[in-house]
């Protein structure tokens, strides 16, 4: 990593966090909405999400940006309404957001970090609901 690369890494960094800065209000006010979808807030959480999958794309941050992206394709069918935030669902975004957080945090050490219980987590909500949109 050059001088130039670490630049923007940090500037990666200091951006991620912003957007995480407000996530975990953000996730407990949707689940409080529940069906009644606040689309302004699910947006804003959907974009920390969508760049921070972008970022990490571009660093070739694998992990961060896999984990991203599935916690994107929930919030889009929340977005959609083809998800209801319950406490199951928060707590499963505010875990996976807290995960990538701690990546965003230690960028070097993420791509061993163990993101598979969020990742499978997410994938099967994700799959729930795009089964119960399209019935057999």
């Amino acid at each position: 990593m050059g001088e130039m690369d670490n630049d923007i890494l940090k500037e990666f960094v200091a951006e991620a966090r912003e957007h995480l800065a407000t996530i975990e209000s953000d996730l407990l006010a949707i689940e409080e909405a529940g069906a009644n979808i606040d689309e302004d807030r699910v947006n804003k959480v959907f974009r920390a999400a969508h760049s921070i999958k972008g970022a990490s794309g571009f660093f070739g941050l694998n992990k961060i940006k896999e984990l991203a992206h599935k916690a994107e394709t929930v919030l889009d069918l929340i977005r959609s309404h083809k998800l209801s935030p319950n406490a199951e669902i928060t707590n499963l975004l505010l875990g996976a957001f807290d995960k990538l957080r701690e990546m965003v945090n230690d960028p070097a050490a993420s791509e061993s970090a163990d993101t598979r219980t969020f990742l499978e987590g997410l994938s099967c909500l994700a799959l729930s609901a795009q089964e119960s949109d399209n019935p057999g």
